[in-house]
Order: C-alpha cells, then sequence, then structure tokens
C-alpha cells in the first residue's frame, strides 16, 4: 500500500504503523497518485479529493473564544480558511493577525495584542470547528485502494499511541524532524478516530469561497 501523507499530524499513526508492516511505502508529498492521500480536510477538499475518511478531530480551535482580534498561523492555512469560513457563517467581523510560528501567535495572546488565535491541540484547547462550525474533522483520508488494510494500519498506529506515546512520538519525530512533546501533545489533546465519511458535500460548499 502506498500512502501520500502531509508530513502533519495526520501522518503521525501512519508513520508508525509502517514501521510494524513493511507493505506500507509512506511517501510525504502534497501532489501525486497513490492508493491512499492522508492530508487535512481542508487541504483535500482544495485538491478536489474526496473526503472517504475522517481520522482525527479537535486539532485546531479558537481559543479561548471568538474574538474580535483573531491571531492565525500561516495565511491560506487550514486555520485560515477555517476560520475565516467561521466569521462568515456567525457574521462575525474580526480583524486577523498571522504568524509564521505557532509560539509567536501565543506570546501575541498573552501580551493582548490579539484576544484570541487558532491554536492547534498541543498548544491549548478552545471552541474546536467542530463545534461552532459542524465540520466533520480536521483531518482525512482520501482512499482509492486497499480501503480496509488503511484503516486496519491506520488504528494499529493509534493504539501504538495508546500503548506507548513516548515510544510513538520518538519514531514520528526522529522520522519527521519535530519535537516529541509536541507530537504526545497533538495526539493526547485530539480525538483520534477513523470515521468514513459518506457524503463530503457540506463541508466542501462550507469552505470552498476561502480556498
Amino acid at each position: 500500500m502506498q500512502v501520500i501523507a502531509a508530513p502533519g499530524p495526520v501522518s503521525y499513526p501512519i508513520i508508525a504503523a509502517s514501521t510494524k508492516n513493511k507493505d506500507i511505502k509512506v511517501i510525504f508529498s502534497k501532489e501525486g497518485k497513490a492508493d491512499v492521500i492522508l492530508d487535512s480536510t481542508v487541504s483535500l477538499a482544495k485538491r478536489g479529493l474526496k473526503i472517504n475518511y475522517v481520522t482525527i478531530k479537535g486539532l485546531l480551535s479558537i481559543y479561548p473564544n471568538i474574538g474580535k482580534r483573531i491571531g492565525i498561523w500561516r495565511k491560506g492555512s487550514a486555520a485560515d480558511v477555517l476560520a475565516r469560513a467561521l466569521l462568515d457563517k456567525k457574521g462575525i467581523i474580526a480583524e486577523i493577525t498571522y504568524a509564521d510560528d505557532m509560539r509567536k501567535i501565543m506570546e501575541m495572546l498573552t501580551s493582548k495584542e490579539i484576544d484570541s488565535a487558532v491554536v492547534a491541540s498541543a498548544f491549548g484547547k478552545g471552541i474546536t470547528f467542530e463545534e461552532s462550525l459542524g465540520i466533520p474533522g480536521n483531518c482525512g483520508a482520501n482512499v482509492i485502494s486497499h480501503e480496509d488494510e488503511f484503516v486496519s494500519a491506520y488504528n494499529e498506529g493509534i493504539d501504538m499511541f495508546k500503548n506507548d506515546p513516548e515510544g510513538f512520538a520518538s519514531t514520528v519525530s526522529s522520522t519527521l524532524k519535530i519535537d516529541k512533546e509536541f507530537v504526545i501533545n497533538t495526539m493526547k489533546n485530539s480525538l483520534l478516530k477513523v470515521e468514513k465519511l459518506d457524503d463530503d458535500k457540506y463541508f466542501v460548499d462550507l469552505i470552498k469561497k476561502f480556498i
């Protein structure tokens, strides 16, 4: 089974699973064709790929609530798209400030340069976009073939985290060259569950004018 995965949280469980199953080949990219493509649900929609499964929920939230000055990591990111869709749906006028580093966003929040921020679950927990927008989830999969194998492998990766968070994080952090604590906190503070999505039309329609 060949998997093309964005090198973010959506890839963590399949990275872990691939260490046990050598039939899984993971390629870190935002382009190309494979049996399974893993990315944020926003990116999958942007690429015109059907979201067949949701894999992670609660990865992004607005903390502490929806304010008038919102800090967002990177313009055009999933956080940006979802925040602008939320403001549009709720009819809220807010000033958006962008930064290229999540820690910078948190510093701005502490210094009251902004009164709210879209944060990753590793940094805090506010109002999730699943709650505020009714989206199916933050991360997902476009599955062309090997569906059962993918579901089994991804669930195995989730179980590996639950059984050994430190070992799981060490594998992921060494593969992606990222902080181990970030991996642990991201997984611990998100809802990890592979769920089939029969219809992604609501989600695609919700965000299409912002992507």
